[in-house]
């Protein structure tokens, strides 16, 4: 006989009940599990912010004057610069025939400049490096070989007359220079030559007289492989 039936017999009231046993043991690994879970993820997420986060080096004293100087200098220059501005726009306002108009002219002046050097402000040298020279009344002879001109200058003019050719080179607005006699001309008119690359040849004489507007030089003697001019 059960329990409950004697309960029963002997007219005993019996309740009856289901009772759960919770295991707390295992509750209570489940709850610290989840808190070093949480306290993992925290350190991790504290160790990823601080390696993206760059350290951020304190402005040393010295490093904010260096950079205050170079502040004061460019400020220094954009006012040179701009008082600069200033000075030439007045100048050209109120003093048309100042030092800095006639250089801004020349500068930007669209015209070709002119050449006005006597002939006595060069160092001309003479016309054969090879052979004798000989001058007569002005005219210098070379007999034969390569010829070279007196000083540097644009060609003028080439003639030919019968296959010997005649140059006019223009060293300035009133010097100038005509050899005649070649047998070869290596220049072209309006080219640039020197007195030291030869500009012709030929296997007989050759003739070279220089001129001062059109009055034929005299006043001249050779030194060697230089022309002295005579005042």
């Amino acid at each position: 006989m059960s329990d409950v039936e004697y309960c029963k017999m002997l007219e005993i009231p019996v309740n009856s009940c289901d009772i759960v046993i919770k295991n707390s043991k295992r509750r209570k690994k489940d709850v610290v599990n989840k808190v070093i879970k949480k306290v993992n993820l925290e350190n991790d997420r504290k160790a990823n912010t601080e390696k993206e986060v760059p350290e951020v080096k304190p402005v040393s004293t010295a490093q904010e004057k260096v950079r205050s100087n170079k502040i004061d200098v460019l400020s220094v220059q954009v006012v040179a610069i701009f008082a600069l501005i200033v000075g030439i726009i007045l100048t050209n306002i109120f003093w048309e025939d100042s030092g800095m108009n006639n250089l801004l002219k020349q500068v930007f002046s669209s015209k070709p400049t002119v050449n006005d050097a006597v002939y006595t402000s060069f160092n001309a040298v003479s016309p054969s490096k090879a052979q004798d020279v000989t001058i007569n009344n002005g005219i210098m002879t070379v007999s034969k070989g390569s010829i070279y001109s007196p000083c540097d200058g644009v060609v003028e003019s080439v003639s030919s007359d019968n296959g010997i050719y005649t140059l006019t080179i223009k060293h300035s607005e009133t010097f100038s220079t005509v050899i005649s006699g070649l047998s070869l001309c290596y220049a072209s008119v309006g080219e640039n030559i020197y007195s030291t690359i030869p500009i012709g040849y030929s296997e007989g004489e050759m003739s070279v007289c220089m001129f001062n507007n059109d009055a034929i030089l005299t006043s001249f003697t050779l030194d060697g492989s230089d022309i002295v001019w005579i005042n």
